[in-house]
Order: structure tokens, then sequence, then C-alpha cells
């Protein structure tokens, strides 16, 4: 009698086992489910538009699309919660060695849906950084947004972006262009100084010609 319960309980725990893991693997689905194209089209607009406002450094176009509090972490880890102060983090990066930066964007599939007003979309990143001095060099990321349904709109309620600190163009570019620029002003102090001991040797030999006339 004894063994019969302890099977019997052993099955109830498998058979409990086995519908809590259906359960949780058909979550994403059922969440899908109640998701209308119409709002996976809203999301894909809202991807597009954060894309164009960094590549034309208009902030006027993503602004309508962020959650009242979201949340942008940046791959130096700078954390931003208002679009001012995330459009002057941004000017910043164009310094004097900079002159342009074009994103583009890659979703992973599948999209996850927590439940039909927050979904998570993550996906790589490719930056080109344009120097002044016409070199090109890219940087790979990965990002991850939180987006979340409100007022009626698909909005970004959490981005970050993650990079690898090994391979930064943007540091690179600026070594690149501080070596050139120091050999350049080493070239300059060398071509100066040459100048200015010529003009000093012929300086002395003047009045030694007057002198001797």
């Amino acid at each position: 009698m004894t063994k019969q319960r302890q099977i019997s309980h052993k099955c109830t725990q498998l058979l409990w086992s086995i519908l809590l893991v259906l359960a949780i693997w058909n979550l994403p689905q059922c969440a899908l489910a109640d998701v209308s194209q119409q709002d996976i089209n809203a999301i894909i607009r809202t991807r597009e538009m954060a894309v164009q406002a960094l590549n034309s450094r208009d902030f006027s176009k993503i602004e309508p699309y962020l959650h009242p509090n979201f949340t942008i972490t940046t791959v130096d880890n700078r954390v931003f919660h208002k679009v001012q102060d995330f459009e002057k983090y941004w000017n910043q990066q164009f310094s004097s060695s900079i002159a342009k930066i074009a994103m583009e964007v890659k979703v992973d599939d599948p999209r996850r849906f927590l439940s039909p007003e927050t979904a998570i979309s993550y996906g790589d990143a490719i930056a080109t950084f344009s120097f002044r001095d016409g070199n090109q060099a890219t940087m790979a990321m990965r990002w991850t947004a939180v987006l979340q349904k409100f007022q009626e709109k698909w909005t970004i309620q959490s981005l970050h972006f993650s990079a690898n600190l090994l391979d930064n163009p943007v540091l690179n570019g600026t070594q690149r262009i501080g070596r050139v620029m120091a050999i350049a002003a080493g070239v300059g102090g060398f071509l100066l100084g040459l100048i200015a001991m010529l003009l000093w040797r012929r300086w002395r030999k003047q009045p030694t010609e007057r002198d001797s006339q």
C-alpha cells in the first residue's frame, strides 16, 4: 500500500512538472496571440524613429516615442532620463575629431512579449564613425530595448547599449589624430627653430660687415 502511494505521489509530481513546463513554454506565444500586426508595425516604427533621431541628431523625432519614465544607458555606462540631457551628450560626441556617426540596427528574432502591452527587442548595431581627417571606423554593439504601450502608442521604456571595450574606434581615431598633431607640432617646432637660428646668425654677421667697412 505504501509503495502504491509513493508511485502515485511521484506520478502527480511528474504531471505537475510537465504542466508547469508547458505553461512557461507557451507564455510568449499566448502573449503574442493578443498582439495585433498593427502593434508589431508600431513597434518597428518606433525603432526606425529612434535610429533616424540618432543619425540626423534631430531628437524631436524620437521624443513622442519615449515613455515618460524612460531610461537610456550608453556604452560608457552613462544613464539618461531626459531627452535634453541625452541630446547634449550625443552632440558632445562630435568633437574636433568626429564629423559624423551613422547607426544601423538589426533585430534578433523572435521578439518577446511579456504581455500584450510590454515587449522586449534586442539585436546587433553597427556604428560608423567618420573622422575629420577622412578616415572611417566601425564599432559593433549589442542593444536591448523594453517597449511599453502608453496612451495607445508603443514607447521606449528602457534602452541599453553595450560594446567591446577593447575595440574602440573613437579612442583609436583620437589617438591617431593626436599622434599626427604631435608629429606636425614637432616638425613645425623644428622648422621654426631652424629659421630662428638662421635669422640670429644673419643678425650676428651684420655688425661685423659694418665694422670692416
